[in-house]
């Protein structure tokens, strides 16, 4: 395990941001001149949106001559996604995501689902959303862990969303994520003998944070 600094993900990984952002970008403007004729019950959408999260709780570190501890979850997670659907007469909303997700000892892409449903059919409303897939990446290896991999992503959020354009909404939105982590190690107890264990587990990581962003319908 590496004993330097984890602030920031590894160069090789940073290389694939820029051909996602790319990907995004295009895909929101694409969405926005679409000419395709629209109902009034069903309508295509585009959401595009940004926001930063914090971990909470505290998660078990790797075992270390049959010693595990638990530790405060101090990371920080800054995301940019896109997401892609339909919406029912304006309210109920279906979707499909992407994004990329920048941790400090990691970096993730996260594809996923999302329903959200507006509380009232009006150009100011409240809203809810609830997104489930996975996050597909790499955590980096620290003093605490060996590296890990990606699984169920989980995220449930309530917002605010007003009319800026005809087409165009702004809103902002509060939400609580969870991001379950897949790792194996090797633990060595050392007596009168080593002995070597294979270990495979799950680390569940929960996260509170604030994202903004645009709509067009």
């Amino acid at each position: 395990m590496s004993n330097y600094p984890y602030f920031y993900p590894n160069l090789s990984a940073m290389k694939k941001i820029p051909i996602l952002l790319l990907l995004i970008v295009v895909t929101t403007c694409v969405t926005a001149q679409e000419t395709t004729k629209r109902s009034r019950t069903f309508n295509y959408f585009n959401r595009t949106e940004a926001g930063v999260s914090f971990g909470v709780g505290k998660f078990q570190t790797d075992k270390l001559n049959g010693i595990q501890k638990s530790i405060k979850n101090d990371e920080i997670i800054v995301v940019l996604q896109t997401i892609n659907g339909i919406t029912y007469h304006g309210r109920v909303g279906i979707g499909v995501g992407i994004g990329v997700e920048m941790w400090r000892d990691g970096l993730f892409f996260p594809i996923f689902g999302q329903l959200h449903y507006d509380l009232r059919p009006r150009d100011k409303t409240f809203y809810g959303q609830l997104s489930l897939g996975s996050g597909i990446g790499t955590r980096n290896s620290t003093t605490f862990f060996h590296q890990g991999n990606g699984g169920l992503m989980f995220q449930v959020g309530i917002g605010y969303k007003m009319k800026v354009f005809k087409r165009l909404r702004f809103y902002y939105e509060l939400f609580y994520k969870y991001q379950s982590i897949y790792s194996s190690y090797e633990d060595k107890i050392v007596t009168d003998t080593t002995i070597i264990r294979n270990i495979d587990y799950k680390v569940p990581l929960h996260f509170l944070g604030f994202k903004i962003g645009i709509s067009f319908y």
